[in-house]
This record gives C-alpha cells, structure tokens and sequence, in this order.
C-alpha cells in the first residue's frame, strides 16, 4: 500500500498539473479576446500586479529604475480605481482599496510564475510574466501619451 501511495504521489509531482502557472493566457491575447469595461479593469489590475513584482524586484539592484516601476503601477491602479467607481457606482476610496488588494493578490501569482519559470529556465521574466511585462510598460506608455 505504502509503494502505491508512493507512486501517485510521484507521479503528480511529475505531472505538468503539479507545476501549473497562475496565468495561462498572456494579457495582449486576453485583451484581443475580452472587451468591455470589466475587461479593462481586469487588465489594468494585472498591469499592477506585474509592474509591483518587477519594481520589487528591481528595487534590490537600481533603486532608480525600482521606483520608476513603481510609479507605472501607481497611475494604472489609479485608473483602474477611477473606472471601478464609476462602472460600479462606489466611492474612489472604495474602489481603491478593492484594486489595492487585487494588486496585492496579482504581484503574488506573478511571483510566483517568475519562480516557476526561474526553476525551468533560470530566467524569471520569461514566458507570459515576461510578456505580460512588456504588454504593461507598452500600455503604460500610451494611457501617459494620452
């Protein structure tokens, strides 16, 4: 009975299940897929999510570009904020600390990705937490244009 508990058990920490990611749809394929106001919502929360991590993790080696990440995840959760309250027809305050959390939530399962994916390649921006990346900074840089 013990070999053939032992065996499930290996067999699904060998399976893919076992090393799922968090995301399994980059935010450029989500956003092509997903219109709408709560789509926007969701993607600005993700946007938060992976601009925290990269500022976190940025911070440790040039507090400079740290900060300047910081700044990115700053305005889009202000934004995402703003239109939560009006779609949802609460107060700024509210709608703040509800996209607050989620940001909170998001830079947890990106860390978590990024490790994933740090394990399997020995790169943490790789793959969806890389391109998710590149989609925010992208994003970022046309909402301040506008």
């Amino acid at each position: 009975m013990k070999k053939l508990l032992g065996i499930v058990v290996l067999g699904l920490l060998l399976s893919g299940n076992a090393y799922a990611l968090n995301f399994k749809q980059n935010l450029y394929e989500y956003k092509e897929t997903n219109k709408g106001t709560t789509s926007a919502i969701y993607v600005l929360n993700r946007c938060t999510g992976i601009l925290t991590y990269n500022s976190i993790m940025m911070f440790k080696e040039n507090t400079e570009v740290g900060l300047r990440y910081n700044f990115m995840s700053s305005d889009l959760v202000n934004l995402a904020s703003k239109m939560y309250s009006e779609y949802n027809g609460v107060t700024l305050e509210t709608a703040t600390d509800i996209n607050l959390n989620r940001m909170m939530q998001l830079d947890k399962f990106y860390r978590q990705d990024a490790n994933e994916m740090f394990l399997k390649n020995g790169s943490y921006l790789t793959g969806i937490v890389g391109e998710d990346l590149i989609f925010c900074e992208t994003l970022h840089g046309r909402l301040k244009k506008n």
